[in-house]
């Protein structure tokens, strides 16, 4: 889209605000914690807690009006040139209809998550058109014992610190689904690559987030746009119910016509799936999906796996089966 508003870049030096639209200061020990800001230092920049992240976050506390609050705060300060979300949880659709849409056009800046952040991500694309980031938390990606992950490390410094498109990407060497740990590293183990599902090429912006929090926004004002995108999805698993969940969420991304709307597909690794599980799962997604010939690339390291990697919402990519291709083919920033 040639009006996308694309934020300004990271530099070193630039100041971080940390805001929680979906959880809490709570969500963490104070060594996670302090592991992800010193992880932030660490890439040249300094740190700035929203003024409600230390709330004990649960339904309704803190209002939705304090947590837009602290977002207004962040795009309001000119000093503050990212805003990057605590973690995961619930509740970020709540935050859509009190947002001052004038104003964080006025200032445009990074903003980064994922999971139950999608709402929010999606939601300020839909309305302003501007370049939203799909990418760790400091719960999940940058809290890793005893540092980040240098693949997610390099991912922040391509895409938020450079003007330049990332170009073709690759799969991790190793990943983890291991729970995260205070004071020992996850064990990691080999990663198997990407998978193609279905062939085929495809060329369009990126858009997409966690599978049961986007079609929640179905039928608002704050419903995206998704004809000729390639579309990304990553999922959670909870529990015992993943598959269940995920099959009632591509059920309705089928029923609403989303599928005949994109170009193409990319799936992210579920954690702790089983093998049994991941061969469902690939079945699920064939046959919600049977009636398209749009490529589709499966196992891609952007959800609840880590390391993980960056995906801008807006942002021309390329999938090509055939050469066994996935790039990001425009720079995010200016």
């Amino acid at each position: 889209m040639n009006n996308t508003i694309k934020p300004p870049r990271l530099k070193p030096g630039d100041t971080v605000g940390i805001a929680s639209p979906a959880a809490s200061f709570f969500s963490f020990t104070n060594n996670w914690l302090s592991r992800a800001l010193a992880a932030i230092e660490d890439l040249g920049l300094k740190v700035q807690l929203a003024n409600n992240a230390r709330h004990q976050r649960e339904h309704l506390n803190p209002s939705p009006q304090l947590r837009v609050n602290d977002l207004h705060d962040l795009f309001s300060d000119p000093d503050i040139k990212a805003i990057f979300c605590l973690s995961g949880g619930s509740g970020t659709n709540a935050l859509l209809p009190l947002l001052d849409w004038d104003l964080i056009a006025r200032s445009p800046k990074i903003l980064m998550g994922y999971s139950a952040n999608t709402a929010l991500l999606l939601g300020i694309y839909a309305r302003l058109n501007m370049v939203t980031f799909h990418g760790p938390t400091l719960l999940n990606g940058l809290s890793e014992f005893p540092k980040p992950l240098s693949y997610t490390l390099q991912k922040i410094k391509d895409v938020l610190f450079t003007p330049i498109a990332p170009g073709p990407l690759e799969a991790p060497e190793t990943w983890t689904d291991d729970m995260p740990r205070e004071d020992s590293p996850r064990k990691m183990k080999n990663n198997s690559g990407w998978h193609w599902l279905k062939g085929g090429r495809a060329q369009g912006p990126l858009i997409g987030g966690n599978l049961h929090t986007l079609p929640i926004l179905n039928g608002t004002p704050f419903w995206p746009s998704f004809h000729g995108k390639i579309l990304y999805l990553e999922e959670a698993n909870m529990g015992n119910t993943v598959l269940m969940y995920a099959e009632e969420a591509l059920a309705q991304c089928q029923q609403i016509g989303l599928f005949e709307e994109i170009s193409g597909l990319i799936v992210g690794k579920i954690n702790n799936l089983s093998e049994a599980q991941e061969e469902l799962l690939q079945s699920l997604i064939g046959h919600y999906t049977s009636a398209f010939d749009f490529p589709i690339l499966t196992q891609v390291d952007i959800g609840h796996t880590s390391p993980q990697m960056i995906l801008p919402n807006g942002i021309q990519a390329t999938l090509d089966a055939e050469q066994n291709l996935f790039s990001i083919d425009e720079a995010a920033v200016v």
